[in-house]
């Protein structure tokens, strides 16, 4: 194969780069989470349809019966989640903040919509990270539709380009050209299920509220009154 027949999509050693980059940027569960923890997860989830933190699992290969308790960042680890981060951006955190503020907690789909008509520059580069988190998740066998923006936010890359301000009576400045980058964290629909039934049961196990004050008085009670 001559030099330039090789393509970015037929270079083996570029597409295994991007493969190992890929996973460095995935949270390795394996390393905080064990494998029985793991297996419970999967049999609460196909039971369920969605993971019920304290519930009880039979597990068929053993014969025994586990009670399942997970904290949130074990919970976080397993459910199915994409974690994009964007390229070295020319702009400013503020700009793109006033973007994400938009978008942040809507479908991904339906977000890419919005993004697509919005006339500001981050958009566009928000909609091109966004559908990076369509083709992972095509890949990875998850279903489009019922995903969704769970975090989007954005920082300072570092390394800004500064020039000087000349003005006059001999006076100068600094003009900074800052560069951001952009992250999201997207969740399937296994995620909304599970913190729909949390809330639920936390509203069934709520006390009654009260309304009148139950303090003590801070006053002396007379047996007629004043008038």
């Amino acid at each position: 194969m001559a030099a330039t027949d090789v393509t970015p999509e037929s270079d083996a050693k570029l597409q295994q780069y991007y493969t190992e980059e890929g996973k460095k940027s995935q949270i390795a569960s394996d390393k905080y989470v064990s494998p029985l923890k793991r297996k419970l997860f999967d049999l609460n989830v196909s039971q369920h349809g969605f993971f019920k933190n304290n519930h009880i699992v039979a597990d068929p290969e053993s014969g025994k019966s586990y009670k399942v308790s997970l904290t949130n960042d074990e919970i976080d680890m397993l459910e199915p989640t994409i974690y994009l981060q964007s390229y070295r951006l020319k702009s400013s955190m503020k700009k793109a903040t006033l973007v994400n503020r938009f978008v942040r907690g809507s479908d991904v789909k339906s977000a890419i919509n919005q993004l697509h008509f919005n006339p500001k520059k981050m958009a566009t580069e928000v909609e091109k990270l966004l559908k990076r988190g369509l083709e992972q998740a095509r890949a990875a066998g998850y279903n489009e539709d019922k995903l969704y923006i769970q975090a989007l936010w954005t920082g300072s890359d570092g390394q800004w380009v500064k020039r000087a301000d000349i003005k006059g009576r001999g006076r100068t400045g600094i003009i900074e050209h800052p560069y951001i980058h952009v992250k999201a964290i997207l969740k399937t629909d296994q995620t909304k299920q599970r913190l729909a039934w949390e809330k639920q049961q936390a509203r069934a196990l709520a006390k009654p509220r009260l309304y009148l004050n139950n303090e003590p008085l801070n006053f002396k009670v007379q047996p007629f009154y004043k008038w």
